[in-house]
């Protein structure tokens, strides 16, 4: 590990953390043998010396009736400053929802919400028009079904239980009201927000809130709390993967899905209608770990995968879930 160093309590607590978000300290502390205090204490220490960089919220996007797209950019005569100004303008927009840089095929990446197909298309040119002159190639990549997984790589094993969030699935769509909206809101800027400061924010009881966040999670509307993390404090490498992939029959897809699902560096993975199929994200402490993985992948699924394109985030310029 080339960053900051850890201990292994330090590494239960943001493997806990990740896995549930708003989980007391309490808990935390009965499952890795410290005392609550102890707990908070070194919560506190990761919050302060910017390891913890955010508490945020898994929202399953289908039940809100949320489209969700990529635009992925080649860029050409384009200055630092002048990239800097048109991130400026991307991070104030609210469909923009993840702006990253990267290293590899394609420079920037841009993740958007839009409530239909056409509002999509709208969406997409505003965007497109701030990078007039600048675009050398392009491609978009549309959403079908997205998952997040155990950042197991922490504590160095997997987990007994495979902890999938699907995030973006064919559901019926839920109807929430304004206070829904307004809870979901406060729990995207800070998942880990007491329930007393939200229902001070909201106007109403500590008592009604619980039972809102409880129906939204009974509802599967809320998944699940996660951490963000200081990958360069951390000396955390993040590569995202676009694979291609050649007619494979659903059984082969399936295998290669759980094989992700299973390997503890890879911690999303994302079906898209587009130029690829597949989008995995791996996390890892070294160059080398992620170069084992990547052979491991096209060892076994030599037979389907006729390209990857690798991607390294530089980057993290936004990033929320609602």
């Amino acid at each position: 590990m080339d960053g900051l160093k850890l201990d292994l309590k330090d590494r239960k607590i943001l493997h806990e953390l990740d896995l549930d978000a708003r989980q007391p300290c309490s808990k935390i502390g009965k499952k890795i043998g410290l005392s609550t205090e102890v707990v908070n204490y070194r919560i506190k220490r990761l919050e302060e010396e910017n390891i913890i960089t955010q508490y945020q919220i898994i929202l399953n996007l289908a039940k809100l009736g949320i489209t969700q797209f990529k635009i992925c950019l080649s860029l050409q005569k384009i200055t630092s400053s002048e990239l800097e100004k048109i991130i400026e303008q991307l991070k104030k927009k609210e469909e923009v929802k993840w702006i990253v840089s990267c290293r590899g095929d394609w420079d920037l990446i841009i993740s958007l919400e839009a409530n239909s197909i056409y509002e999509s298309e709208l969406i997409k040119e505003e965007v497109l028009s701030l990078f007039s002159g600048y675009i050398n190639r392009k491609a978009i990549s549309m959403l079908i079904e997205a998952a997040t997984y155990n950042r197991d790589y922490l504590i160095d094993k997997k987990s007994q239980t495979t902890h999938k969030r699907v995030i973006l699935e064919h559901n019926k769509k839920i109807m929430l009201d304004e206070l829904d909206i307004q809870i979901l809101k406060e729990l995207s800027e800070n998942a880990r927000i007491p329930l007393i400061d939200i229902a001070e924010r909201v106007k109403k009881s500590p008592r009604a809130v619980n039972y809102r966040i409880k129906q939204l999670i009974k509802d599967k509307v809320i998944l699940g709390f996660k951490i963000a993390l200081n990958y360069e404090k951390l000396g955390i490498k993040f590569y995202k993967l676009f694979l291609y992939l050649d007619s494979p029959n659903k059984k082969r897809i399936e295998e290669l899905e759980r094989y992700i699902e299973l390997n503890k560096n890879f911690i999303t993975s994302v079906k898209v209608l587009g130029n690829w199929e597949l989008e995995p994200e791996i996390e890892t402490f070294s160059e080398q770990e992620f170069e084992n993985s990547l052979k491991d992948i096209k060892d076994k699924f030599s037979d389907i995968i006729t390209k990857i394109d690798i991607l390294t985030i530089s980057k993290e310029y936004k990033f929320v879930y609602f």
